[in-house]
């Protein structure tokens, strides 16, 4: 570790310039106000003269694999020059004292292993069941919660992550900045998960500098569970394993990573729509049917195929490519009900009542009336899904030859099957792919390939298709939403040459049609999640 003074020294260096341009390509640059503003902060609180280091955890973009991860497909993404960043001062005791840069809106707090930590090591399944009350117990926390997830998971897991005895976990002062806009598609929360597991491992036993190891990235999906949420590890992932110039390929069940290389002369247009999609009742709901939609379309093909339940484990085992027949996938689309409620479900399937009572549930149907008015569209979701694991393959190939015009076709695609409307310079339309028996039949007849049909999913809005249309008018490549969607950002596809430009002509476009503001900024694949015990040279 070096004193926080020499870290400030190497912010005006030459090395510093060398080390941002190495881990963040173009944008390295742009990085240097947020460093300064976080060792600042930090000589402030600590003083000059404290040994610290700094622990930095990207954002990421995921660049094709949308709402599929879950379901077995393939995720392509980048981590960003948009970050979670820490100055960390080890301490002798077990007390954890973050701090922001922004106290006012991110309170200080102050926490001992013991508070947070499970009763014993648990297995991942008395894990969730924990955790899922502790989320209960510890969301007065705020944003700090994520500091205690990682205390928690290391404890639970300090074996597999070389600690041999909880009794010997040190704390740590931590000053925290952050730049990743949240709640906006781009993995905030994780990062912030994953810069505290980090810091809390650097100070507590010899981890590498770049963690590369594929368990890490699966114990902080447990991990995060802590929050309350219940998502895998693919984030994690991709914020830990990340490479400049590179776009990683997360596979799942298991998962594997692998890298392919993303074009120089191409970059990513990152546009904030002003949209939040709070994870609130009403938008917790319309995620969750959209879920529900592809655990009914597996239950209903198990059902209606019997001979095909061992090849059918997950939904990517229902795309032509694993299946070996487009009839056949066309069968088990043609197999589900464009839209059905959880009362007509448990009808035809009162053997599987239990496990439609849990699905309602989760999408706020709790009585058997609610299940009556609550309605999912299994086949549009399930195309959507099948198609989406097709595109997710052939965008890999077009990585890997460069095709640079194939790559924004698919990512257009892809966004066309989250569309809710179409926009012609100042007037929209509503828009919904067509789910009906005749289009099933003319796709079939017509052989349109599976990767050129949209499906529909729908977790759009129209502000996030404007922002898409108005991209691919001002010349983009390609563009889609981000994330989970219902609001956050926009990404577009672009020649480095012309991604100003459009981002200025969408901003405007933005404000003379819907009255909004766009932040916009340009990002290419950056270095993943790393400690720095000292500054580089």
């Amino acid at each position: 570790m070096s004193p926080l003074r020499e870290w400030l020294k190497w912010l005006e260096s030459f090395e510093w310039q060398r080390w941002a341009k190495g881990v963040y390509g173009a944008a390295g640059i742009g990085r240097l106000p947020a460093f300064r503003r976080l060792l600042l902060t930090a000589a402030d609180r600590l003083g000059l003269d404290p040994s610290i280091f700094l622990v930095r955890s990207p954002g990421r973009l995921n660049l094709m694999g949308r709402h599929i991860d879950h379901r077995g497909g393939f995720v392509h993404p980048i981590a960003l020059p948009r970050e979670v960043l820490l100055a960390v001062q080890p301490r002798d005791d077990d007390l954890v004292a973050i701090y922001h840069t922004q106290p006012t809106a991110f309170p200080s707090h102050f926490f001992r292993f013991g508070e947070v930590a499970p009763p014993k090591p648990m297995g991942v399944d008395e894990w969730e069941r924990w955790t899922r009350q502790k989320a209960m117990e510890r969301k007065g926390a705020g944003w700090a919660i994520y500091a205690e997830a990682a205390a928690a998971t290391l404890v639970n897991w300090h074996a597999t992550l070389g600690i041999p005895s909880v009794n010997e976990l040190r704390g740590i002062n931590a000053v925290v900045d952050g730049d990743i806009p949240p709640e906006a598609g781009l993995s905030s929360s994780s990062a912030l998960f994953v810069a505290f597991l980090l810091a809390l491992l650097h100070r507590n036993t010899a981890i590498p500098p770049r963690p590369s190891h594929l368990s890490l990235a699966e114990l902080c999906g447990y991990g995060e569970w802590f929050v309350g949420t219940r998502g895998g590890a693919g984030d994690h992932a991709a914020i830990l394993l990340a490479q400049r110039g590179k776009v990683l390929r997360v596979g799942f069940f298991p998962m594997t990573v692998e890298t392919l290389p993303f074009p120089d002369d191409l970059c990513l247009l990152v546009m904030d729509s002003g949209e939040r999609a709070h994870k609130a009742s009403g938008v917790r709901r319309e995620f969750n049917l959209r879920i529900a939609a592809y655990e009914v379309g597996m239950m209903l093909w198990h059902e209606r195929f019997p001979d095909l339940r061992d090849r059918l484990q997950h939904l990517r085992d229902a795309a032509p490519k694993r299946l070996g027949s487009s009839a056949l996938t066309y069968r088990l689309l043609r197999a589900l009900p464009e839209q059905i409620s959880f009362g007509e479900l448990s009808r035809a399937l009162p053997h599987r009542a239990a496990d439609l009572s849990r699905l309602a549930a989760s999408c706020d149907a709790l009585s058997p009336s609610e299940m009556e008015r609550t309605f999912i569209e299994p086949r549009g979701v399930c195309w959507f899904g099948i198609a989406e694991c097709e595109r997710s393959e052939r965008f890999a190939e077009a990585l890997q030859k460069g095709d640079a015009a194939h790559l924004g076709e698919l990512m257009t695609l892809s966004h066309d099957g989250d569309r809710v409307a179409r926009w012609r310079e100042s007037v929209s339309e509503p828009f919904r792919f067509p789910t009906d028996e005749a289009q099933l039949i003319r796709v079939e007849a017509e052989g349109v390939p599976m990767w050129r049909q949209a499906g529909s999913y729908r977790c759009s809005t129209p502000a996030l298709d404007f922002l898409v249309d108005a991209a691919l008018q001002a010349g983009a490549l390609g563009a889609q939403l981000s994330g989970a969607g219902l609001g956050g950002c926009v990404m577009a596809l672009a020649h480095r040459n012309d991604a100003e430009r459009i981002a200025h002509q969408v901003t405007d476009a933005y404000a003379k049609v819907l009255g909004r503001k766009v932040t916009w900024f340009i990002a290419e694949p950056c270095d993943g999640a790393e400690a720095l015990s000292a500054p580089p040279e």
